[in-house]
């Protein structure tokens, strides 16, 4: 499979977004059949073993931001993963013009919740952005209402839920609408 045509619709959303890539959607992404995990991690990537099956911890070190420097030898999930921007725009549901918008309204909450957690001392970028706000939200003990942290807190978690509403009803796909290689995980 060659590399995407730049000028094609999925490409620039694709580009544009990046959030099945870069750890804000997924926590890890199963290997299916036809994955090979020595292959893939002599490409860079950063496998687990976890409930005997092996997966790609997000955020995956192939994206760089705009593009899968893997492309040619990415994992089945990857090849076939379309979210629901994407699948609406080809389906005629929404243009293009809309999808990018939503998509920017989810970078922006994206940018959002990570300077909230900057604020608050989170800087670990090699963890998905839900595992660090988890992470911080569980790793606070108890502070009174007078401390600045706690208000920075509230508005984390209020921004967290709202990226996480957003992605839910815009971005992520039903486990029905899954082909069965997804699973349900």
């Amino acid at each position: 499979m060659s590399a995407p045509d730049p000028s094609s619709t999925a490409s620039r959303l694709c580009a544009s977004c990046g959030m099945c890539c870069d750890g804000v959607m997924f926590h890890r992404i199963m290997l299916q059949p036809g994955d090979s995990p020595k292959a893939l991690a002599s490409l860079g990537l950063r496998l687990k073993r976890k409930r005997k099956q092996d997966c790609i911890l997000q955020p995956c070190p192939a994206h760089d931001g705009r593009r899968c420097m893997i492309y040619e030898s990415r994992p089945v999930r990857c090849r076939i993963f379309e979210c629901r921007q994407l699948n609406r725009v080809a389906a005629g549901a929404i243009t293009e013009e809309e999808a990018l918008e939503k998509i920017s309204e989810a970078r922006r909450l994206v940018s959002e919740v990570n300077a909230l957690l900057l604020r608050l001392g989170t800087t670990n970028s090699k963890q998905p952005l839900a595992k660090r706000f988890e992470n911080m939200m569980n790793g606070n003990p108890d502070s009174s209402p007078d401390d600045p942290a706690t208000h920075t807190r509230s508005q984390l978690t209020r921004a967290m839920r709202d990226l996480e509403t957003l992605l839910e009803q815009y971005f992520r796909i039903e486990t029905l609408e899954l082909p069965e290689v997804f699973g349900g995980s």
